[in-house]
């Protein structure tokens, strides 16, 4: 049978994390006879020109990529098919789906893209590959013939949840992931997705590969996951990394409750819409394990939210973190700088906001205009020139990205400026690191704490 080998392309990250999709599909292959490895190079720290030797042996390689690592990708399977032209190289992720003529009219190397979920396709693409049968009947690819590109029906995005196999954990070297602060309260840590798909449509967000209708893993099977990585890999903390964990309340309750009920001790983490919990709901994530809540809350401009499609108010979010602050949670905000209609006025707010609701942790990024969202038509309209793919890359904690988004307002060097100051100004206060000395009460959270420290010196010492 093929062997196959899956390739995740290095990020620009000190925090590492699972490549889940790709553990994924890895699973689904090897739960149909074919062997499989991972060779996570984001983990491992390898350059593109390091992995060719560690591949040796593979029939298929597939490698996964969003828009900031496709120039990573490309490159990976340009060394890979100069040392061995005869590998079949298939691409997929959200960038691939979103562009797959123009990434197969630009790359040469890869063969074939998968577009949208994988799970299913990439069984039938191996079939055809291992029989030599023609691809035209695959739903959900694209690949060249004869000189053009041939994109073949989209697959539907149906896939029940709780068929799919467990992530292959055991094929990533799952000791080497970092969970960035405030996650890493306990170790070893994973992450989990439970579910796929988002029903809302805000504006900086694209849906390529699991599209906006909710799916998502019954309880009893997230929290057999939770037991299985616990009982296989130590595991004592968990990340649900779901657009929208508690988007179905009743199911968040569920997931809680058989946590509760079988006894299960770990802490966990989730992401969460402020118009999507309530007091209930929280009190109960808490009983559960729960120790942090992430929100998105963006802007405290009314008409940057109004602009976003964000569909929530700051009343809304006012009550959400009060909420989760009387549940215990520690509450994590994530706040946009540079949305179109952002003046340093609006800035200023923004900051005053995330400060007056005494949320645990911010998270200030620059609004990023990614491929086949609303803000990327906008931002394009107003363009000459092509901006290289790398680029688009939010400029947040731990990171000094160039801004992509500029306006008449906000220069690129005004937006780096006010990240940074955004940063100081919430962090350094010393109401708030009072607040944190108040919240540590063992080791872990002071280590966990001091590693948030260093992000923060990273972010606000400006970059040459």
């Amino acid at each position: 049978m093929l062997k196959v080998t899956l390739i995740n392309p290095s990020h620009l990250t000190r925090y590492p994390q699972p490549p889940i999709g790709l553990a994924l599909i890895a699973s689904v292959i090897e739960r149909e006879g074919y062997q499989v490895t991972i060779l996570d190079a984001n983990a491992m720290s390898l350059h593109p020109q390091d992995i060719n030797p560690m591949v040796t042996g593979a029939d298929v390689i597939g490698l996964t990529a969003m828009t900031p690592t496709i120039s990573t990708a490309m490159s990976i399977a340009h060394y890979l098919q100069q040392a061995n032209p005869d590998l079949t190289i298939i691409l997929g992720g959200a960038h691939a789906t979103l562009l797959p003529n123009e990434t197969l009219a630009t790359t040469h190397e890869i063969d074939i893209i998968v577009r949208g979920e994988g799970e299913e396709t990439i069984i039938e693409l191996l079939h055809a590959l291992e029989d030599k049968q023609p691809l035209g009947n695959i739903s959900g690819i694209s690949y060249r013939a004869n000189g053009k590109v041939i994109s073949t029906a989209a697959r539907t995005t149906n896939i029940d949840m709780d068929s799919l196999p467990f992530p292959a954990y055991h094929l990533l070297p799952w000791r080497r992931y970092k969970p960035h602060p405030p996650h890493g309260l306990a170790l070893p840590f994973a992450s989990i997705v439970t579910s796929r798909g988002c029903p809302y449509h805000c504006a900086y967000c694209s849906k390529p590969v699991f599209g906006s209708k909710f799916r998502a893993q019954s309880p009893e099977r997230v929290v057999e996951q939770v037991v299985y990585l616990q009982e296989k890999f130590g595991v004592k903390e968990v990340a649900f990394y779901d657009d929208v964990f508690t988007l179905d309340k009743k199911r968040a309750h569920a997931i809680a409750e058989a946590i509760i009920r079988k006894g299960i001790k770990i802490f966990w983490t989730c992401e969460a819409r402020v118009n999507l919990v309530d007091k209930d709901l929280l009190s109960h994530m808490k009983r559960a394990g729960c120790y942090a809540i992430a929100y998105g809350i963006e802007s405290a401009s009314p008409e940057i939210l109004k602009t976003l499609h964000k569909d929530v108010t700051l009343e809304q979010v006012e009550e959400a973190v009060r909420n989760s602050r009387e549940a215990c949670l520690q509450v994590i905000g994530y706040l946009m700088l540079g949305s179109p209609g952002e003046t340093p006025e609006t800035i200023r707010q923004t900051i005053e906001f995330a400060k007056k609701l005494k949320i645990d942790f911010a998270q200030f990024s620059v609004t990023t205009p990614f491929p086949a969202t609303e803000l990327y038509n906008l931002y394009m309209q107003e363009r000459q020139n092509e901006i290289p793919w790398e680029s688009f890359v939010y400029a947040g904690a731990d990171s000094q990205m160039t801004p992509v988004f500029e306006s008449t307002s906000l220069s690129r060097n005004d937006l780096k400026y006010w990240t940074r100051r955004a940063y100081r100004e919430f962090y350094l206060r010393p109401a708030y690191l009072w607040q944190r000395l108040l919240k540590c009460t063992s080791w872990s959270e002071i280590k966990m704490n001091l590693k948030g420290f260093g992000m923060l010196l990273r972010s606000i010492v400006p970059s040459r």
